[in-house]
């Protein structure tokens, strides 16, 4: 078994993104997948190569502004059960410390709402002992 790399722990988060790259003239829609203190999983549908800087806007889900941050691809592949998607691993270069807060919360609240149903009953688990 492969050691695990990641040095924070990432959180289920779905939120629109809109994105540039320093090649594109138009900024295009992503999907985020899941967010990290260093950076985030984009999914997108077209390939954003290793090594590109792309400006980000991700929007959180009833909030009005949206967070504005800088990134590295790190990598970048197809979507597995996806046809014509791509996933790419995008690394915080720049981010305002409050706006990284808002995404954190947001993503580990999310995550706490989702996850809460993943657990056993607590009252059937005196039932086991």
């Amino acid at each position: 078994m492969s050691k695990e790399r990641r040095k924070f722990k990432r959180f289920d988060a779905f939120m629109d993104v809109r994105y540039r790259s320093e090649k594109q003239s138009a900024e295009a829609p992503g999907l985020s997948k899941d967010l990290s203190r260093d950076g985030m999983k984009l999914n997108t549908t077209s390939v954003l190569p290793a090594g590109a800087v792309v400006d980000l806007e991700i929007h959180l889900p009833d909030e009005t502004r949206p967070i504005r941050t800088t990134g590295k691809v790190m990598w970048s592949r197809p979507a597995i059960g996806e046809k014509g998607s791509f996933e790419s691993g995008v690394c915080f270069l720049v981010i305002d410390p409050v706006d990284k807060f808002r995404a954190l919360d947001y993503a580990y609240n999310y995550w706490l709402e989702t996850k809460v149903n993943d657990f056993a009953d607590p009252e059937k688990l005196s039932e086991l002992s």
